[in-house]
């Protein structure tokens, strides 16, 4: 249970207040998973609220994609409203609190402004007249520069908390309204403070790093003789690395090709996190383990995985071999293999039909792998059996195929020669290599900061988008594509 102060139960009311300036990342995540539970927990509503009164900030496309991401995450909002749609409430409120004497038109430089601010100076069009003011109110379409700034204390000791702006005029076209000509737009404190009163917001729960604006909007309340909501502020969840997650630095990556889209697998939003299998129960668990204290965290992509993983733990297991090198084993005798789909589960088996060819066979085994072989060197075959390395050919010093031979009566317990079960021995001394028969399917794996290609087993022909699977030793992979001539994978997590 979510404690919280003065929870009436079926009287709460939050809000998740989404910039539509781009797709919705894991930072998103925790404010929508803790009102969203909240609402849940207390039998309240949620209110979904789209803040797009910034025009330079709105991406048309992030209105649905918002909503999508939410329902995958298991929001479920009882009321949604788009601030644009508003903007005659938000003009109406502002001069109301002209005509009150509790704010004033000003059309002062922003230098000007702000070092008469650091002299704790009033600006000249602070003690107008009432009359002065409501006159310059509407010079707002017709003139640039003009701002309604709130009256505060001049002496604050935070420079941010003096007459600061609540509404302006931009000529900007809104991708929304598709607007002309000029039009009034609230800024953040004083579209919220209106909306969260009208809305009867009763439990406002956001970042500390918002503070601040709950200061600002505190003016607006007083001024209006509203009561005030309840202020949550929980701790910042700080992120390593802000590009993963930075709408801006996100849309110019894809403008320039750095990344595929929103759903890129070096991103943490949460398109990406999706396609590359984190389970949204996971990222809820995770955001319900934070919880609202107001100590500051890190994320912990380890965090989230730990949870991730109780969802695809029991998923089928297969080989895929990165970079793969060709070994030929002579002397090798007609074998059947099989590997269980998973250890712990009876799901059955993948069986391999090994048949020599005069006495020998093909196997593929990873780059990695054969970079380490000398001549002499006995490596044992994944659950299979023990070879010998008799010769290594190489083109410019890359090995591109292996020589060895098969050691008689080394076969383990899940190989079978010519009817005969291989017993359990222990080579605890042996390097232990990955490998795959010929027969195989072209793989790429997108992971985070690289691709790896190789090939992966050819019955993961029969996977279907958005499978998840585990490659044994390389970690859970996602179906991303399933083509004729290969497959690829979004790589999930080790």
């Amino acid at each position: 249970m979510i404690e919280i102060p003065n929870a009436e139960r079926g009287k709460v009311i939050v809000r998740f207040a989404p910039n539509p300036s781009g797709y919705l990342h894991i930072g998103h995540a925790r404010a929508a998973i803790l009102n969203d539970e909240i609402s849940k927990q207390y039998g309240g509503k949620l209110i979904l609220r789209i803040e797009d009164t910034d025009p330079g900030r709105v991406d048309e496309e992030a209105y649905s994609a918002i909503e999508d991401d939410l329902k995958w995450l298991g929001c479920e909002w009882d009321m949604k409203i788009i601030q644009s749609d508003r903007l005659p409430t938000y003009e109406n409120f502002a001069r109301q609190l002209v005509e009150k004497g509790h704010a004033y038109q000003c059309n002062c430089e922003p230098e000007k402004f702000k070092a008469l601010k650091m002299q704790k100076t009033p600006c000249p069009h602070r003690n107008l007249e009432i009359s002065e003011n409501l006159k310059n109110f509407d010079k707002m379409y017709v003139e640039e520069g003009w701002t309604v700034r709130i009256k505060t204390n001049l002496n604050a000791p935070n420079p941010s908390l003096v007459d600061f702006p609540l509404l302006r005029a931009s000529k900007e076209i809104h991708p929304r309204l598709k607007n002309k000509g000029s039009t009034v737009y609230p800024l953040m404190n004083l579209s919220v403070a209106v909306d969260d009163h009208l809305l009867g917001i009763t439990h406002v729960l956001r970042g500390k790093d918002h503070l601040t604006n709950t200061e600002k909007q505190k003016f607006i309340y007083e001024y209006f003789g509203w009561n005030e909501p309840n202020f949550i502020h929980y701790g910042i969840m700080s992120i390593g690395s802000e590009g993963k997650i930075s709408k801006s630095e996100i849309k110019k990556g894809i403008d320039e090709g750095k990344f595929t889209g929103w759903d890129d697998v070096n991103l943490l939003t949460l398109r990406a996190l999706k396609r590359r299998g984190i389970n949204p129960q996971a990222i809820r668990n995770y955001m319900l383990n934070l919880g609202v204290k107001d100590v500051d965290v890190e994320f912990s992509e380890e965090a989230l995985y730990f949870e991730n993983k109780k969802f695809i733990e029991s998923s089928f297991r297969y080989f895929f071999i990165e970079e793969p090198v060709k070994i030929t084993i002579e002397n090798f005798p007609d074998m059947i293999v099989r590997f269980p789909l998973h250890k712990e589960h009876s799901y059955g088996f993948r069986v391999f039909n090994l048949v020599q060819k005069e006495g020998k066979i093909n196997l593929l085994i990873q780059k990695s792998d054969a970079e380490k072989l000398k001549e002499g060197d006995e490596i044992r075959l994944m659950n299979t059996c023990n070879v010998r390395i008799k010769g290594i050919i190489k083109t410019e010093n890359i090995a591109i195929n292996i020589i060895a031979d098969y050691i008689e009566n080394s076969h383990g317990p899940m190989a079978e020669v010519k009817g005969v079960q291989g017993a359990k021995v222990k080579f605890s001394n042996i390097l232990k290599v990955l490998w795959l028969p010929e027969e195989k399917l072209n793989t790429k794996i997108y992971i985070p900061g690289r691709t790896a290609i190789g090939v992966c087993e050819a019955g993961c022909k029969n996977l279907k988008e958005n499978d998840i699977i585990q490659f044994e030793t390389f970690g859970f992979c996602k179906v991303d594509k399933v083509m004729s001539d290969g497959i690829e994978f979004y790589f999930t997590q080790r």
